[in-house]
């Protein structure tokens, strides 16, 4: 009744195939319903199917479930999938974009106003939360104890390090996510002042303005006089409107050579045209939403 490539196939994907793919590997929708009719195949959830000959599995379910729910499979399931938690879930949660509905037994399905920032991986073929929006997740459902065993198994892991785990806090958190106060508590408690690379910190300060819609930015952009002499490079410019974004770092900036010239970059910069914002970690970690607002507003007064 399967072709030796159907048959195959459902092998490939731990026995569970969606209609759509039942329907790339040659069968109809009236051959599906005739081999679902005849017991071959099992629906466990809608428009999607099993082999009844290949045994049920807990991970051909999270399959079966993200499939049906065009989501993700997230929370403990997530860390059960990205072996951040050996414990394998009785009940599998999933997670799908806000507007979309769904109804189904025997799981948990979300609706995330943050759907854009899930960072969807594939994990033995089935769709899965990103490790940091994982560990995010999970922040909201574990018990303190358990998270903190979370997240020691992601640093094992080398999967993430502390500024991915700061990094998604502050993507989601500068967007009014509820939850990211317990993973705050628990990076500043576990880990304190963070001490990260300028380019790292860069990047991650980007990202946020981009999330919130602001293009057109260039990392590390080189400014030259008319000369063509280089005046000095900026963490991070908006060079259409002459806009640069410096970040200063304890770290990398309170020293001799950069208390002198970091000012003088900047009174050339300025004599060059250029206007000129200065953030600290302090606005990236306790006012995400304050920082981008003051980039924004520089943008549209810049564009005017």
């Amino acid at each position: 009744m399967f072709s030796s490539e159907q048959f195959s196939m459902f092998a490939a994907h731990h026995g569970v195939l969606s209609l759509e793919e039942l329907n790339g590997v040659g069968l109809s929708d009236a051959q599906v319903k005739r081999r679902y009719a005849a017991g071959l195949l099992d629906r466990p959830y809608p428009r999607v199917y099993r082999l009844t000959a290949v045994p049920e599995v807990w991970i051909g379910d999270a399959r079966a479930l993200a499939l049906s729910v065009k989501g993700v499979i997230s929370h403990r399931a997530a860390a059960y999938l990205w072996g951040f938690d050996e414990r394998q879930p009785e009940t599998i949660e999933a997670t799908i974009a806000y507007r979309r509905r769904t109804r189904v037994s025997k799981a948990v399905v979300h609706r995330s106003k943050q759907f854009d920032l899930i960072n969807e991986h594939e994990i033995d073929e089935v769709a899965v939360t990103g490790p940091a929006r994982t560990v995010l997740d999970c922040a909201a459902v574990y018990s303190r104890k358990e998270f903190g065993h979370l997240v020691d198994a992601v640093i094992r892991s080398k999967v993430l390090d502390w500024p991915d785990l700061y990094d998604v806090y502050i993507r989601h958190a500068a967007k009014g996510r509820n939850g990211t106060g317990k993973l705050r508590v628990f990076l500043d408690e576990r880990y304190g002042e963070l001490r990260v690379p300028d380019s790292r910190w860069n990047r991650m300060v980007g990202t946020l303005l981009e999330d919130a819609g602001l293009a057109g930015l260039v990392y590390e952009h080189e400014v030259r006089g008319p000369d063509g002499h280089l005046i000095g490079r900026v963490d991070l410019a908006y060079p259409e409107v002459c806009l640069a974004i410096e970040l200063d770092s304890v770290r990398y900036h309170l020293n001799h050579d950069s208390f002198v010239g970091d000012p003088r970059r900047k009174n050339a910069l300025q004599l060059q045209g250029w206007t000129v914002l200065t953030f600290t970690w302090s606005d990236y970690v306790d006012t995400p939403r304050q920082l981008v607002q003051t980039v924004r507003s520089m943008l549209t007064n810049l564009n005017r």
